[in-house]
């Protein structure tokens, strides 16, 4: 009985030890491991908010890690940067283009034509100076060969200047050539300009560019007397002395155009004042007009008689009829 009652005693010793270590054991493991993770099964409430936050701070770190790279940048980045604002600035503001119309005129050393620059911004404007001293067997000013705004001798009136530009800016016209005298306004030296005040201003601020444009060409000055309706008769009968153009035309009209057809009458209001469109001038060739130039400043005619065949050429030269 003794020995049986201690056998008992030491099993039931022996199971609480065994107990005790058990429940030990488990509790370091749980300890030692953490809270038990969800099985697959189970979704955390949180797994949401947790993405969105995990986002969020991605975010703020990338713009955190650009502003750094703002501050401090690195030399290629800084030179990118500088080459994209100058790009910026370039598109921004553009460099302005000239007017698409232009003014031609001769002038002498006499005459006042600040009035083209202050009175008709909106054009451009290509004076000519008349080279008054310049002796005509040496002078090195052929617009022929270069681009000065100054003309080879003092011959032919303004058609000097006026084939000058046209000889130099063929291939580069503005859409719109007005060519008028260096007379801003004002009676008597403006006589032929019409308006109530004379003005070349108002005519050309005036001016129906639209029409140019369909027609070609128009004379500034609506006037017909003088120039209409019968101002040069090349062939009349009898020749009346005084009238030297009427003379001169028929050789003029042969070495200029190279054949025989002179009109019997050429007519258009005087004087040698009008608008021409680009495309219009460019009916006729580069070389007939260096042909022109070249007749003007090698006839042995006066001045005033070869610059008053211009005179009255000018419509015929821009598609108009002798009358």
């Amino acid at each position: 009985m003794m020995r049986s009652r201690r056998q008992i005693e030491f099993l039931v010793l022996a199971v609480f030890l065994l107990c005790s270590w058990y429940l030990f054991d488990a509790h370091f493991n749980v300890a030692e491991r953490g809270p038990a993770e969800p099985s697959v099964d189970e979704k955390p409430w949180r797994y949401e908010a947790t993405e969105a936050e995990e986002k969020q701070e991605i975010f703020e770190q990338e713009n955190a890690n650009a502003g750094a790279k703002e501050k401090m940048p690195s030399t290629s980045t800084t030179s990118q940067h500088i080459s994209t604002s100058t790009q910026s600035t370039a598109v921004a503001t553009p460099t302005p283009s000239l007017p698409d119309r232009v003014v031609v005129m001769a002038k002498l050393p006499t005459d006042e034509t600040d009035w083209v620059q202050t009175d008709l911004p909106d054009w451009q404007a290509a004076i000519y100076d008349i080279d008054t001293e310049t002796p005509h067997n040496i002078s090195t000013l052929d617009p022929m060969t270069n681009s000065t705004l100054r003309t080879l001798r003092n011959k032919g009136m303004e058609a000097n200047a006026y084939l000058a530009y046209i000889v130099q800016n063929y291939n580069n016209l503005p859409s719109t050539i007005a060519f008028i005298h260096p007379h801003k306004d004002g009676y008597p030296i403006a006589w032929h300009t019409d308006n109530q005040e004379h003005s070349n201003v108002v005519s050309l601020q005036s001016l129906n560019v639209n029409f140019i444009q369909s027609n070609g060409y128009a004379n500034l000055r609506c006037v017909n007397d003088p120039g209409c309706p019968h101002e040069v008769m090349p062939f009349r009968d009898p020749p009346e002395e005084h009238r030297t153009i009427e003379a001169a035309m028929p050789d003029a009209w042969r070495d200029l155009f190279n054949n025989t057809d002179v009109p019997h009458i050429l007519a258009t209001p005087c004087c040698a004042q009008f608008a021409v469109s680009s495309e219009q001038v460019r009916k006729r060739s580069l070389d007939q007009y260096q042909r022109y130039y070249t007749w003007l400043m090698e006839t042995p005619l006066k001045d005033e008689t070869s610059g008053r065949v211009f005179e009255y050429l000018w419509h015929i030269l821009f598609g108009q009829e002798p009358v």
